[in-house]
């Protein structure tokens, strides 16, 4: 029974990994090249000056997204220049600023999992902590996001995907605050 969740988590993972891929693809390939398409038409025509920079905004948002949504370095280079990439893209979008000041890591689990639990982690805090800085630690079977926050709590995954990442990795998260500096550790349970 537990071999065939583990299948249908494999596929679901599978199935989620390539729709962000094809809208990465979209976003990036397909709709930004029209608009600069449209924005070099325009820089010959010597029209519209206000468009064109609403054009180049645009066409720098929709990068940004794209890379967001799936960073072109996890497939080439691996996850710590994706959780890089997604660090400046956080910083650009919500001013704050996350720093991966250790890369030990040596986990056995999917780097597009491990991406996805490190970039989702960085969104709920963002969201929830009030925080302008995270600093991320990666050690051997081990992440700890440390930060500063005034809350006395904070909602942990209202929405249950953190849960089904840490089940599908078979890890765990311990939350540690003291003083209003937190500390939220996944770590690889005993005996997985």
């Amino acid at each position: 029974m537990k071999e065939t969740i583990k299948i249908q988590a494999d596929e679901l993972i599978q199935m989620y990994e390539k729709m962000l891929h094809d809208l990465s693809y979209d976003l990036h390939e397909r709709y930004s090249h029209l608009l600069t398409g449209l924005l070099h038409q325009m820089d010959q025509e010597s029209q519209g000056s206000k468009s064109a920079l609403l054009l180049t905004h645009i066409i720098d948002d929709m990068r940004s997204k794209s890379n967001e949504t799936t960073p072109l370095s996890l497939a080439q280079r691996g996850v710590i220049p994706a959780v890089k990439q997604f660090s400046k893209e956080i910083e650009n979008r919500f001013g704050v600023t996350v720093r991966l000041l250790t890369e030990n890591g040596s986990f056995s689990i999917d780097q597009r999992i491990l991406f996805r639990l490190i970039q989702q982690t960085i969104l709920l805090i963002v969201e929830h902590a009030d925080t302008d800085a995270i600093d991320i630690h990666l050690e051997e079977e081990s992440a700890t996001f440390q930060f500063l926050s005034p809350h006395e709590q904070i909602d942990v995954d209202g929405e249950g995907f953190l849960r089904l990442i840490q089940k599908r990795t078979g890890m765990e998260l311990k939350i540690e605050q003291r003083s209003g500096l937190w500390f939220w550790i996944y770590f690889k349970k005993r005996g997985e």
